[in-house]
Protein backbone atom coordinates (compact mmCIF):
# COMPACT_ATOMS: atom_id res chain seq x y z
CA UNK A 1 0.00 0.00 0.00
CA UNK A 2 1.20 3.57 -0.63
CA UNK A 3 1.51 6.00 1.89
CA UNK A 4 -1.15 7.98 1.14
CA UNK A 5 -3.20 5.14 1.29
CA UNK A 6 -1.77 3.93 4.61
CA UNK A 7 -2.69 6.85 6.12
CA UNK A 8 -6.49 6.59 5.10
CA UNK A 9 -7.29 2.83 6.26
CA UNK A 10 -5.33 3.43 9.52
CA UNK A 11 -7.44 6.14 10.38
CA UNK A 12 -10.38 4.21 9.59
CA UNK A 13 -8.68 1.19 11.59
CA UNK A 14 -8.26 2.99 14.40
CA UNK A 15 -12.62 2.55 14.71
CA UNK A 16 -12.77 -0.88 13.72
CA UNK A 17 -11.89 -4.21 15.61
CA UNK A 18 -10.80 -7.33 13.92
CA UNK A 19 -13.18 -9.69 12.54
CA UNK A 20 -11.85 -13.26 13.63
CA UNK A 21 -13.93 -16.17 14.26
CA UNK A 22 -13.14 -19.55 16.60
CA UNK A 23 -15.31 -21.91 14.86
CA UNK A 24 -15.99 -23.02 11.20
CA UNK A 25 -18.97 -21.53 9.48
CA UNK A 26 -21.50 -24.68 8.09
CA UNK A 27 -20.81 -23.93 4.36
CA UNK A 28 -20.01 -26.26 1.61
CA UNK A 29 -16.72 -25.38 0.30
CA UNK A 30 -16.64 -24.92 -3.40
CA UNK A 31 -16.56 -27.72 -5.48
CA UNK A 32 -16.01 -26.91 -9.13
CA UNK A 33 -14.80 -23.87 -11.51
CA UNK A 34 -15.22 -20.15 -11.07
CA UNK A 35 -14.04 -17.04 -9.92
CA UNK A 36 -12.04 -16.06 -6.96
CA UNK A 37 -11.62 -12.39 -5.96
CA UNK A 38 -8.85 -11.20 -3.93
CA UNK A 39 -10.46 -8.98 -1.02
CA UNK A 40 -7.66 -6.72 0.68
CA UNK A 41 -9.61 -5.82 4.06
CA UNK A 42 -8.87 -3.31 6.32
CA UNK A 43 -5.07 -2.02 7.20
CA UNK A 44 -4.00 -3.60 10.44
CA UNK A 45 -7.70 -5.12 10.77
CA UNK A 46 -6.94 -8.68 10.05
CA UNK A 47 -9.64 -9.13 7.86
CA UNK A 48 -7.90 -9.98 4.24
CA UNK A 49 -10.27 -12.46 2.52
CA UNK A 50 -11.47 -14.42 -0.72
CA UNK A 51 -14.83 -14.57 -2.32
CA UNK A 52 -15.57 -17.22 -4.60
CA UNK A 53 -18.33 -16.98 -7.72
CA UNK A 54 -19.47 -20.32 -9.13
CA UNK A 55 -18.83 -20.40 -12.58
CA UNK A 56 -22.29 -22.35 -13.16
CA UNK A 57 -24.73 -20.09 -11.47
CA UNK A 58 -22.57 -17.31 -10.62
CA UNK A 59 -23.55 -17.83 -6.42
CA UNK A 60 -21.25 -15.58 -4.42
CA UNK A 61 -19.34 -17.27 -1.36
CA UNK A 62 -18.03 -14.34 0.88
CA UNK A 63 -15.34 -15.07 3.76
CA UNK A 64 -14.64 -17.84 2.19
CA UNK A 65 -11.07 -18.94 3.91
CA UNK A 66 -12.26 -18.31 7.51
CA UNK A 67 -15.27 -20.09 6.59
CA UNK A 68 -13.79 -23.07 5.13
CA UNK A 69 -10.52 -22.90 8.11
CA UNK A 70 -12.16 -21.57 11.11
CA UNK A 71 -9.27 -18.66 11.22
CA UNK A 72 -8.65 -15.82 9.66
CA UNK A 73 -6.17 -15.45 6.20
CA UNK A 74 -4.61 -12.14 7.91
CA UNK A 75 -3.77 -8.93 7.21
CA UNK A 76 -4.10 -7.21 3.61
CA UNK A 77 -4.96 -9.85 1.02
CA UNK A 78 -2.72 -8.94 -1.98
CA UNK A 79 -3.00 -11.39 -4.37
CA UNK A 80 -3.91 -14.99 -5.78
CA UNK A 81 -2.15 -17.51 -6.75
CA UNK A 82 -3.24 -20.38 -8.63
CA UNK A 83 -0.51 -23.43 -9.53
CA UNK A 84 -0.71 -27.34 -10.20
CA UNK A 85 -4.18 -27.80 -8.22
CA UNK A 86 -2.98 -25.30 -5.12
CA UNK A 87 -4.21 -21.62 -4.30
CA UNK A 88 -1.11 -19.34 -2.74
CA UNK A 89 -3.09 -16.17 -0.72
CA UNK A 90 -0.07 -13.95 -0.49
CA UNK A 91 -0.93 -11.48 2.58
CA UNK A 92 0.94 -8.67 2.69
CA UNK A 93 1.48 -7.03 5.71
CA UNK A 94 1.28 -10.38 7.82
CA UNK A 95 4.26 -11.27 6.07
CA UNK A 96 3.00 -14.71 4.68
CA UNK A 97 1.17 -16.96 2.38
CA UNK A 98 -1.36 -18.82 3.02
CA UNK A 99 -1.14 -22.27 0.54
CA UNK A 100 -4.63 -23.90 -0.07
CA UNK A 101 -5.86 -26.81 -1.88
CA UNK A 102 -8.11 -25.89 -5.14
CA UNK A 103 -11.12 -25.89 -5.17
CA UNK A 104 -11.89 -26.02 -1.52
CA UNK A 105 -9.44 -23.76 -0.27
CA UNK A 106 -8.82 -25.86 2.42
CA UNK A 107 -5.64 -24.87 4.88
CA UNK A 108 -2.57 -27.40 3.85
CA UNK A 109 0.21 -24.71 4.94
CA UNK A 110 1.76 -21.37 5.49
CA UNK A 111 5.20 -20.01 4.32
CA UNK A 112 6.55 -17.71 5.80
CA UNK A 113 9.96 -15.67 6.18
CA UNK A 114 8.96 -12.44 3.96
CA UNK A 115 8.93 -9.04 4.93
CA UNK A 116 6.25 -7.43 2.84
CA UNK A 117 5.13 -10.42 -0.09
CA UNK A 118 3.07 -8.94 -2.97
CA UNK A 119 2.77 -10.98 -6.15
CA UNK A 120 3.91 -14.86 -7.32
CA UNK A 121 4.70 -16.38 -10.16
CA UNK A 122 5.65 -20.29 -10.29
CA UNK A 123 6.57 -22.82 -12.31
CA UNK A 124 7.25 -27.09 -11.49
CA UNK A 125 7.82 -27.22 -7.68
CA UNK A 126 9.44 -23.23 -7.34
CA UNK A 127 7.47 -20.50 -6.56
CA UNK A 128 8.91 -16.81 -7.14
CA UNK A 129 7.26 -14.44 -4.52
CA UNK A 130 8.16 -10.36 -4.99
CA UNK A 131 9.04 -8.71 -1.74
CA UNK A 132 8.22 -5.38 -1.09
CA UNK A 133 10.08 -4.02 1.88
CA UNK A 134 13.23 -6.08 0.89
CA UNK A 135 13.59 -5.01 -2.37
CA UNK A 136 13.96 -8.77 -3.17
CA UNK A 137 12.61 -11.72 -5.08
CA UNK A 138 12.28 -15.00 -2.95
CA UNK A 139 12.72 -18.67 -4.46
CA UNK A 140 10.47 -20.58 -2.43
CA UNK A 141 10.61 -24.53 -2.14
CA UNK A 142 6.07 -24.88 -3.39
CA UNK A 143 6.83 -28.84 -1.91
CA UNK A 144 8.55 -27.83 1.46
CA UNK A 145 6.71 -24.48 1.56
CA UNK A 146 9.60 -22.21 2.26
CA UNK A 147 11.97 -20.15 1.16
CA UNK A 148 15.63 -21.74 -0.44
CA UNK A 149 17.21 -18.45 -1.60
CA UNK A 150 16.40 -14.65 -2.28
CA UNK A 151 18.24 -11.90 -5.13
CA UNK A 152 18.39 -8.47 -4.69
CA UNK A 153 15.85 -6.45 -7.57
CA UNK A 154 14.97 -2.80 -7.48
CA UNK A 155 13.20 -0.44 -5.62
CA UNK A 156 9.24 -2.00 -4.20
CA UNK A 157 8.94 -4.86 -6.73
CA UNK A 158 5.38 -5.44 -8.21
CA UNK A 159 3.87 -8.03 -10.28
CA UNK A 160 5.95 -10.22 -12.13
CA UNK A 161 6.27 -12.38 -15.67
CA UNK A 162 7.74 -15.60 -15.84
CA UNK A 163 8.82 -16.52 -19.63
CA UNK A 164 10.80 -19.37 -20.47
CA UNK A 165 13.65 -19.05 -18.14
CA UNK A 166 13.77 -15.40 -17.55
CA UNK A 167 11.17 -13.72 -14.34
CA UNK A 168 10.34 -10.05 -15.35
CA UNK A 169 10.21 -7.90 -11.96
CA UNK A 170 8.73 -4.29 -12.62
CA UNK A 171 10.44 -2.30 -9.89
CA UNK A 172 7.46 -0.25 -8.75
CA UNK A 173 9.68 2.70 -6.61
CA UNK A 174 12.46 3.41 -9.49
CA UNK A 175 12.10 2.72 -13.51
CA UNK A 176 13.22 -0.52 -14.10
CA UNK A 177 12.60 -4.02 -14.66
CA UNK A 178 14.89 -6.15 -13.43
CA UNK A 179 15.55 -9.68 -15.32
CA UNK A 180 16.49 -12.75 -13.45
CA UNK A 181 17.76 -16.28 -15.16
CA UNK A 182 16.32 -19.15 -13.25
CA UNK A 183 18.85 -21.64 -14.03
CA UNK A 184 21.24 -19.63 -12.50
CA UNK A 185 19.34 -17.99 -9.93
CA UNK A 186 20.92 -14.48 -11.52
CA UNK A 187 20.34 -10.75 -12.21
CA UNK A 188 20.90 -11.56 -15.87
CA UNK A 189 19.57 -8.06 -16.82
CA UNK A 190 18.19 -4.57 -16.39
CA UNK A 191 15.68 -2.70 -18.24
CA UNK A 192 14.96 1.49 -18.21
CA UNK A 193 11.15 2.30 -18.49
CA UNK A 194 9.22 4.84 -17.58
CA UNK A 195 8.51 5.73 -13.70
CA UNK A 196 6.49 3.47 -11.91
CA UNK A 197 6.26 -0.02 -13.39
CA UNK A 198 3.64 -1.82 -11.96
CA UNK A 199 2.44 -4.26 -14.42
CA UNK A 200 3.37 -6.50 -16.55
CA UNK A 201 2.04 -9.11 -19.61
CA UNK A 202 3.29 -10.69 -22.30
CA UNK A 203 1.30 -10.75 -25.99
CA UNK A 204 0.67 -13.13 -28.42
CA UNK A 205 3.95 -12.51 -30.13
CA UNK A 206 6.11 -13.08 -27.03
CA UNK A 207 6.62 -9.33 -26.77
CA UNK A 208 6.76 -8.19 -23.07
CA UNK A 209 4.41 -4.72 -22.02
CA UNK A 210 5.18 -2.89 -18.86
CA UNK A 211 3.06 -0.27 -17.87
CA UNK A 212 4.03 2.38 -15.74
CA UNK A 213 2.70 4.33 -13.19
CA UNK A 214 3.96 7.64 -13.41
CA UNK A 215 3.55 9.33 -9.84
CA UNK A 216 1.76 11.77 -8.12
CA UNK A 217 4.47 13.48 -6.81
CA UNK A 218 5.24 14.65 -3.31
CA UNK A 219 1.56 16.06 -2.62
CA UNK A 220 0.45 12.20 -3.50
CA UNK A 221 -2.64 14.36 -4.93
CA UNK A 222 -3.52 13.72 -8.93
CA UNK A 223 -3.86 16.46 -10.87
CA UNK A 224 -1.27 19.03 -9.95
CA UNK A 225 1.70 20.43 -11.29
CA UNK A 226 4.23 18.07 -9.69
CA UNK A 227 2.29 14.63 -11.18
CA UNK A 228 4.51 12.22 -13.51
CA UNK A 229 2.28 11.14 -16.06
CA UNK A 230 1.95 7.46 -16.53
CA UNK A 231 3.36 5.44 -19.80
CA UNK A 232 3.38 2.39 -21.80
CA UNK A 233 5.98 0.16 -23.20
CA UNK A 234 6.40 -2.92 -25.40
CA UNK A 235 10.11 -4.13 -25.19
CA UNK A 236 11.37 -7.13 -27.15
CA UNK A 237 11.52 -10.34 -25.08
CA UNK A 238 14.97 -11.67 -26.40
CA UNK A 239 17.22 -8.09 -26.54
CA UNK A 240 15.43 -6.64 -24.00
CA UNK A 241 15.75 -3.29 -25.96
CA UNK A 242 12.33 -0.84 -26.21
CA UNK A 243 10.79 -1.39 -29.12
CA UNK A 244 7.47 1.13 -28.41
CA UNK A 245 7.02 3.86 -26.07
CA UNK A 246 3.28 5.42 -25.17
CA UNK A 247 3.35 8.24 -22.97
CA UNK A 248 0.18 8.93 -21.63
CA UNK A 249 -1.36 12.53 -20.53
CA UNK A 250 0.37 14.97 -18.33
CA UNK A 251 -2.19 13.42 -15.01
CA UNK A 252 -2.86 10.26 -16.28
CA UNK A 253 -1.80 7.38 -14.33
CA UNK A 254 -2.25 3.67 -15.29
CA UNK A 255 -2.18 0.45 -12.99
CA UNK A 256 -3.51 -3.73 -13.38
CA UNK A 257 -1.97 -4.16 -17.01
CA UNK A 258 -4.30 -7.72 -18.20
CA UNK A 259 -4.19 -9.32 -21.37
CA UNK A 260 -6.95 -12.06 -22.24
CA UNK A 261 -6.01 -15.91 -22.75
CA UNK A 262 -4.42 -15.38 -26.48
CA UNK A 263 -3.18 -12.55 -25.98
CA UNK A 264 -4.26 -10.50 -28.60
CA UNK A 265 -5.79 -7.87 -26.31
CA UNK A 266 -4.35 -5.26 -23.52
CA UNK A 267 -6.61 -4.23 -20.72
CA UNK A 268 -5.72 -1.61 -18.38
CA UNK A 269 -6.86 1.29 -15.55
CA UNK A 270 -6.42 4.39 -16.09
CA UNK A 271 -7.16 7.81 -14.01
CA UNK A 272 -6.05 10.66 -12.40
CA UNK A 273 -4.47 8.64 -9.23
CA UNK A 274 -2.32 5.56 -8.80
CA UNK A 275 -5.25 3.22 -7.45
CA UNK A 276 -8.47 3.21 -9.34
CA UNK A 277 -9.41 4.51 -13.31
CA UNK A 278 -11.42 3.53 -16.46
CA UNK A 279 -11.12 0.63 -17.88
CA UNK A 280 -9.52 0.65 -21.41
CA UNK A 281 -8.43 -2.02 -23.59
CA UNK A 282 -6.52 -2.38 -27.31
CA UNK A 283 -5.44 -4.61 -29.49
CA UNK A 284 -1.64 -5.49 -29.19
CA UNK A 285 -0.33 -4.63 -32.43
CA UNK A 286 -1.76 -0.97 -31.69
CA UNK A 287 0.63 1.93 -32.05
CA UNK A 288 -1.21 4.68 -30.14
CA UNK A 289 -3.01 4.33 -26.85
CA UNK A 290 -6.83 3.92 -27.32
CA UNK A 291 -8.61 7.59 -26.63
CA UNK A 292 -11.35 6.89 -24.67
CA UNK A 293 -12.28 3.82 -22.20
CA UNK A 294 -14.52 0.71 -23.25
CA UNK A 295 -15.83 1.09 -19.51
CA UNK A 296 -15.92 4.13 -17.72
CA UNK A 297 -16.35 3.47 -13.40
CA UNK A 298 -13.38 4.06 -10.61
CA UNK A 299 -11.99 0.29 -10.68
CA UNK A 300 -9.67 -0.63 -8.07
CA UNK A 301 -9.31 -4.40 -9.80
CA UNK A 302 -9.15 -5.90 -13.37
CA UNK A 303 -9.30 -9.41 -14.27
CA UNK A 304 -9.87 -11.03 -17.99
CA UNK A 305 -11.29 -14.42 -17.72
CA UNK A 306 -9.27 -16.36 -20.00
CA UNK A 307 -12.37 -19.09 -20.69
CA UNK A 308 -15.19 -16.25 -21.58
CA UNK A 309 -12.75 -13.47 -22.45
CA UNK A 310 -15.70 -11.46 -19.78
CA UNK A 311 -13.85 -8.42 -18.45
CA UNK A 312 -14.08 -8.38 -14.88
CA UNK A 313 -13.81 -4.89 -12.61
CA UNK A 314 -13.64 -4.42 -8.99
CA UNK A 315 -15.04 -1.27 -7.06
CA UNK A 316 -13.38 -0.68 -3.43
CA UNK A 317 -16.60 2.40 -1.86
CA UNK A 318 -13.85 2.53 1.19
CA UNK A 319 -11.17 0.52 2.98
CA UNK A 320 -14.02 -0.49 5.80
CA UNK A 321 -17.32 -2.02 4.03
CA UNK A 322 -17.65 -4.23 1.51
CA UNK A 323 -17.27 -3.90 -2.27
CA UNK A 324 -18.60 -5.55 -5.47
CA UNK A 325 -17.62 -6.81 -8.87
CA UNK A 326 -19.08 -6.05 -12.18
CA UNK A 327 -18.62 -8.52 -14.82
CA UNK A 328 -18.99 -7.06 -18.53
CA UNK A 329 -19.21 -9.26 -22.20
CA UNK A 330 -16.05 -8.37 -24.80
CA UNK A 331 -18.10 -5.80 -25.86
CA UNK A 332 -18.41 -3.66 -22.68
CA UNK A 333 -22.22 -4.10 -22.02
CA UNK A 334 -22.59 -4.81 -17.99
CA UNK A 335 -23.49 -8.91 -17.63
CA UNK A 336 -23.55 -9.02 -13.40
CA UNK A 337 -23.26 -7.06 -10.44
CA UNK A 338 -21.96 -8.95 -7.01
CA UNK A 339 -21.43 -8.23 -3.64
CA UNK A 340 -17.66 -9.08 -2.02
CA UNK A 341 -15.77 -8.26 0.43
CA UNK A 342 -13.77 -5.25 1.75
CA UNK A 343 -11.36 -3.39 -1.25
CA UNK A 344 -11.25 -5.68 -4.11
CA UNK A 345 -8.23 -5.82 -5.80
CA UNK A 346 -8.17 -8.98 -8.45
CA UNK A 347 -8.97 -11.54 -9.93
CA UNK A 348 -7.75 -15.48 -9.95
CA UNK A 349 -9.58 -17.64 -12.66
CA UNK A 350 -10.28 -21.67 -12.22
Amino acid sequence: MTTKKTLIVLLAALTLQSCKKDDKDNITPPSGSGIYVVNEGTFFAGNGELSFINGSNGAVTNNLFQSVNGFAAGDIAQSFHLHQGKGYLVMNNSQKIEVVQIPGVTSIATITGFSGPRYMAASGNRGYVTDWNSNSVKQVDLDQHTIISSIDVGLLPEQLLLSGNKLFVPNSGDSTVSVIDIDSWTLSGTITVGLGPNSIQKDDHGRIWILCSGSLGPDYIGGTSDDVAGSLWRINASSLTTELVMPLGQYEHALKLQTNASGTMLYFLKGLDSYTGDIYSMNADDLTLPSSPSISGSFYGLGVDPGSGNVWGAVAPSFTQNGYVLKFGMNGVKLDSMGVGIAPNGFAFN
